[in-house]
C-alpha cells in the first residue's frame, strides 16, 4: 500500500473520440496539439501546469481529457 504513495497517472487524452473543439488548444498550444487528423493529444505535458490539465478537463466538451495526478505533489 504503501508504493501507491508514489504513483504517478500520466496525463492521456483518447484522442480517437477528440471532436477538435479547440478548448484545450486554446489554453495551452504547447500543452496540447492535433495530429494529423485534428485530434489533439498531450504534446508536452511538462509545458505547462497541472492546472491547465484539469481545466481543459473540464472545458473538454467530449470528456476525453484525463489529467493524471500532478508530476509535484506539492
Amino acid at each position: 500500500e504503501e508504493e501507491e504513495e508514489g504513483l504517478v497517472l500520466e496525463p492521456y487524452i483518447d484522442t480517437a473520440l477528440c471532436t477538435t473543439c479547440d478548448e484545450c488548444i486554446n489554453i495551452n498550444k504547447k500543452m496540447f496539439a492535433y495530429d494529423e487528423n485534428k485530434q489533439a493529444y498531450i504534446k508536452d505535458a511538462r509545458a505547462g501546469t497541472f492546472r491547465e490539465l484539469v481545466l481543459a478537463a473540464e472545458k473538454c466538451t467530449a470528456r476525453i481529457i484525463h489529467p493524471g495526478t500532478p508530476l509535484n505533489p506539492k
